[in-house]
C-alpha cells in the first residue's frame, strides 16, 4: 500500500542523547505578519527584538541552508489567550493549531532543543533505503492559507536526500509503523544538522559538515 500524503510538518518525538525528554516548549512571540502563516509543526527562527514584556520574537524559517537563517525550533502549541485580557463572553478555540496572515502579535510554544529528534514526511521524491542515512532539504510554504482547509497543520516536507554537507536535516531512518514504507511520502526520523543554539562548526559559524557514511 502506498504511503499516505498527509504532512504535519516536524513533530518532536525524543532526544538524540537518549535522556528523558519533558515534551515542553518555550514561549516566543510572533509579530503581526502579512506574508507568513504559522501552524503547529512549522519551524521558526529568531527575529529582531522582543515584545514589551521581553518575550523574544520569532519568524517563520524558510528552509535556507545558511548560517544567516539558523532554525530555532518547532512550533508545538499556540496560545489562545493572554494574561490581563478579560475572557468573559469570549469563545476560545482551544484546538487552535494555525495563525493566519496579519493576525496581530501572537504567542507560540516552541521546542528549541538543538538535540531533539523529530518526525517528518518526504514529498513525492522516490526515497530509497540507501537514502535514509543521508541529509535532506526542506520545502516550506510561506502562506498556507489555501491548505489550512484540508489540514491546519504545517505542510513543511523533506525533499532531495543527498550527502551534501550543508543541507539542514540529518536523516535517522524510517519511522517504524505498519502504515509507513520506504518510498514517496515516507515518514522519517530526523535531527538538526545545524541550529541557532550551538550546532555549528567553529567560530566562523560555518555549517556543520555532516556527511552520510
Amino acid at each position: 500500500m502506498a504511503n499516505l500524503n498527509a504532512p504535519k510538518g516536524f513533530s518532536p518525538v525524543g532526544n538524540i542523547s537518549g535522556a528523558s525528554w519533558n515534551e515542553q516548549g518555550r514561549m516566543y512571540a510572533i509579530a503581526s505578519d502579512a506574508s507568513n502563516t504559522y501552524a503547529i509543526g512549522d519551524v521558526v527562527m529568531s527575529a529582531a527584538s522582543a515584545d514589551a514584556n521581553g518575550v523574544p520574537y520569532v519568524t517563520k524559517w524558510g528552509g535556507a541552508t545558511t548560517t544567516s537563517a539558523l532554525p530555532l525550533g518547532i512550533i508545538v502549541g499556540i496560545r489562545v489567550a493572554d494574561p490581563g485580557v478579560s475572557l468573559v463572553g469570549s469563545t476560545l478555540s482551544l484546538e487552535k493549531s494555525y495563525i493566519g496572515l496579519s493576525a496581530g502579535t501572537r504567542y507560540v510554544y516552541v521546542v528549541d532543543d538543538p538535540m531533539v529528534i523529530f518526525e517528518a514526511q518526504f514529498d513525492s521524491t522516490a526515497v530509497a533505503a540507501t537514502d535514509l542515512h543521508k541529509n535532506a532539504a526542506v520545502t516550506v510554504t510561506a502562506n498556507q492559507t489555501s491548505l489550512a482547509v484540508s489540514s491546519p497543520f504545517s505542510s513543511t516536507v523533506l525533499t532531495s536526500p543527498a550527502t551534501t554537507a550543508t543541507l539542514p536535516i540529518r536523516l535517522l531512518g524510517l519511522v517504524q509503523r505498519s502504515d509507513n514504507a520506504v518510498g514517496a511520502y515516507c515518514k522519517v526520523l530526523c535531527k538538526w544538522n545545524y541550529h541557532e543554539f550551538g550546532v555549528t562548526a567553529g567560530a566562523s559559524g560555518s555549517v556543520v559538515g555532516y556527511l552520510a557514511p
